[in-house]
């Protein structure tokens, strides 16, 4: 099942982003934006869609089926508001801003629009984010999760919101969260999968597998001369899953007919050459790309081991060997 989850993550094109705040509701609108996001009015599903998963995709769905010749759309937040209130928090994130676009775009979303999580939102009364806020959107049908609250300290939930709704013409439903094994499926739930090295729970209830995505940069090349060259991310805002060596498969958003390449990555501090930060290191089987400056898609798939500290180069080379043949050993089964 897992090839037919990995893919390049890239923005539909017909697929528009908006970024839009509080400061524009007494600004002219861009025609632009008007033609996408008011002349036929939007159906949104709205929400931080943190890792768009199986849940948010459901409902993703409803906006997208709604038809009555709205524009299915999705309405987010940027930033995540739990890095407003808590900046210094360590890496949380389930998907990096680009490919968050570019899942919500292939759940069927046309027209996207990020609001600014700033001081003007967060003391934005729940009767004014219906009031003002939804109808300056052009948004005529909304859709959000049972458990879905808004405005200043959360005033507001879906019962206020389908009330009030309607005084300004927007039908707001409030949908069924999804559950697997009597759990709901969350972003949460699947930040407890990651944490224990669960990649096979994680891609469950993500629908695909974990993605950790940036652009390649140069490292100190040490992998090319043991033989195993590797291409080096920094991991960012992103949740970083335990330390260690895991099978990976990798795509190129620039390059979408690239085959799906496999390998194997490390994510740790490299403790035998004293490194100071955490980044991704992959080897990736038998590809000779140039992939500098490139924006990859690296898809953790089995955990293999925790990272370590090797005596010498001789041993650290032995065990990337010994890797290298479990992960072809893994991608050999799911293929």
């Amino acid at each position: 099942m897992l090839p037919e989850m990995i893919r390049p993550l890239r923005l539909a094109t017909d697929c528009h982003v908006i970024d839009w705040s509080i400061s524009q509701l007494s600004e002219q609108i861009s025609d632009k934006e008007s033609a996408i996001a008011r002349a036929d009015g939007l159906v949104a599903a709205i929400g931080n869609f943190d890792g768009v998963h199986c849940g948010h995709k459901k409902l993703i769905d409803k906006a997208v089926s709604h038809g009555g010749g709205l524009v299915p759309s999705v309405i987010t937040f940027q930033p995540h508001p739990r890095r407003y209130f808590k900046p210094d928090l360590p890496g949380f994130e389930l998907v990096d801003n680009l490919d968050k676009m570019a899942l919500l775009s292939d759940a069927g979303a046309r027209c996207i629009i990020r609001l600014q999580f700033d001081d003007a939102m967060r003391q934005t009364t729940a009767t004014d984010f219906v009031s003002r806020i939804l109808p300056a959107l052009g948004v005529r049908a909304l859709y959000a999760g049972t458990d879905f609250a808004f405005g200043n300290q959360r005033g507001g939930g879906m019962a206020m919101m389908q009330e009030q709704g309607r005084e300004y013409g927007i039908d707001a439903q409030a949908v069924e969260l999804v559950s697997s094994h009597d759990e709901i499926i969350s972003s949460s739930r699947i930040r407890a999968a990651i944490a224990r090295a669960d990649m096979a729970e994680a891609a469950q209830y993500l629908g695909r597998p974990y993605v950790i995505s940036g652009i390649v940069a140069h490292g100190e090349k040490r992998g090319r001369t043991i033989g195993f060259p590797t291409a080096n991310l920094l991991l960012g805002d992103y949740l970083v899953p335990p330390l260690g060596v895991y099978a990976i498969s990798a795509t190129l958003p620039d390059a979408p007919h690239q085959p799906i390449m496999h390998g194997v990555a490390n994510i740790g501090m490299r403790p035998t050459v004293d490194g100071e930060m955490v980044r991704l290191e992959a080897n990736l089987f038998d590809i000779d790309l140039d992939l500098y400056d490139r924006r990859i898609n690296v898809y953790c798939l089995d955990f293999i081991r925790p990272e370590q500290k090797f005596e010498n180069f001789d041993k650290l080379r032995h065990q990337i060997a010994q890797d290298v043949e479990t992960a072809k050993s893994f991608h050999a089964k799911q293929n």
